[in-house]
């Protein structure tokens, strides 16, 4: 969404028919506005409404200044994910750099720059990019080496202009890989294989040193960064971890084991009381972290007493016991939120009780049950791969085994009154039901809802 300041400013500029001063204003909001609140600046902008009027100038301020960055992402895709906040171990850029760095371009260059911007049709993308767009790149790159010009020396309080100008005299080694970078990934062969070599060659006869910086402008175009690890296999050749832990290239292997172990370390401190959210993003971290530690073993040929292999043996253990741990804590959380009050005979020598109906539902430990339950389902794609898959099941089969056994004495108070009051009986049951939606499904959760509201119409 676009913040209120932002559509403000459009609002006091739409009056009169915007002044000269205030419309310069509007511009140059535009102009620095993120890609995500232009995007949504455009939108707001796109109805009837957006088009009469003094609106009218400013939608078609906001689509010359989207048609621009267009042109600029286009021609400067290879370091477009590089200018955005990232971790401080990797290869970045402030994000402002790409407008600084277009600007610069279309001063110094801008016949080429008009000659990309009529190539950025796509029925000229088809047909690969455009030699101008590689060109533009390498201008940008002696331009930020010279700082002879006033666009370029602009760059140098910001970045590290040595570092940009090296991403940008690689770029049309990574714009050509770019099409087949997923590939690569997702099911490398060796012809794919031999083509990420040449490109790492090509990189190489650049300078020396840039193959790791080619693996890195690769890795940021990756949803799924650390996937690079594949390519970086490919290209050596599956090597041995004692190998690639002493090799250039070691930091993409230590950034993804050390991404692993803030996976568990989430997996073993996050706050159930947080609720759903957090039960949700434990599981992505346990599923994350399943994922790396199998691309690891994948990429690289791990040894039991290598530098890496030991770690990653560390790494699986440590996951599953930080897993189990949370999934065992699953029935305590249970029997906190739907509480029981103790019985004597009547549950013979198992009996855990019968519902404790003296109090409305806790809020908070409702929360700490469904972020618990959240993290038990949403783990299941990796939980077999991870071991601690049958764990899994035992802990669903007693988790659903208190849960069935609750909801049967709670549809009886439900019906006769007999065991508490009614009206708690029934908020117990709507949360029971909803318990079981993420233990078991959502079709026991909507069979048990239908049987709660026969039992409520034949009590009523």
């Amino acid at each position: 969404m676009v913040d209120a300041a932002r559509f403000g400013l459009v609002r006091w500029g739409i009056m009169a028919g915007i002044a000269a001063n205030k419309l310069l204003m509007v511009r140059k909001l535009v102009e620095a506005a993120p890609d995500a609140a232009l995007r949504s600046l455009e939108l707001a902008l796109a109805g009837p409404a957006g088009g009469q009027g003094a609106l009218a100038t400013v939608r078609g301020i906001v689509e010359d200044e989207t048609a621009a960055r267009y042109v600029r992402n286009t021609v400067l895709a290879p370091i477009v994910p590089l200018c955005a906040n990232r971790d401080t171990e990797q290869t970045s850029f402030p994000p402002r750099v790409l407008a600084l760095l277009w600007a610069a371009l279309r001063a110094t260059a801008p016949k080429r720059v008009e000659e990309a911007a009529a190539r950025c049709n796509p029925w000229d993308l088809d047909e690969g990019p455009p030699e101008v767009f590689n060109d533009l790149c390498k201008l940008a790159a002696k331009g930020l080496r010279a700082q002879a010009e006033p666009g370029f020396q602009a760059l140098d309080p910001i970045c590290d202009i040595d570092e940009l100008a090296s991403c940008l005299e690689l770029s049309h080694i990574v714009r050509a890989a770019l099409p087949r970078l997923q590939e690569w990934v997702s099911k490398m062969s060796e012809e794919r294989a031999s083509a990420a070599r040449l490109a790492y060659k090509d990189a190489c006869a650049i300078r020396p040193d840039a193959g790791p910086l080619l693996f890195e402008i690769l890795a940021a175009h990756l949803p799924d960064d650390w996937r690079i690890l594949r390519v970086i296999s490919a290209v050596m050749d599956r090597p041995n971890d004692k190998f690639w832990a002493s090799s250039e290239v070691s930091v993409f292997g230590e950034r993804v084991l050390a991404d692993i172990a803030r996976n568990i370390e989430f997996i073993t401190s996050f706050d159930p009381g947080k609720g759903e959210a957090e039960g949700r993003k434990a599981a992505l971290a346990a599923q994350k972290a399943a994922a790396e530690i199998t691309e690891f073993e994948r990429s690289v040929n791990l040894a039991k007493d290598g530098p890496w292999g030991r770690r990653i043996a560390k790494h699986k253990t440590a996951v599953a016991e930080a897993v189990e741990s949370r999934m065992n804590a699953a029935e305590r959380e249970l029997l906190a939120a739907l509480p029981l009050r103790p019985i004597s005979f009547l549950g013979g020598k198992n009996g855990k009780g019968v519902p404790l109906l003296t109090a409305e539902p806790d809020e908070a430990l409702g929360r700490r049950l469904t972020a618990v339950l959240v993290f038990i389902a949403e783990v299941r794609g990796c939980a077999q791969q991870s071991g601690y898959g049958s764990s899994r099941t035992k802990v669903l089969e007693k988790l659903n085994g208190r849960l069935d056994q609750y909801i049967e004495d709670i549809l009886h108070i439900v019906r006769t009154g007999d065991g508490g009051d009614q009206g708690l009986a029934r908020q117990y049951l709507d949360l029971a039901a909803g318990y079981i939606a993420y233990s078991r499904d959502e079709k026991t959760a909507e069979i048990v809802r239908r049987r709660a509201a026969a039992a409520m119409a034949a009590a009523a």
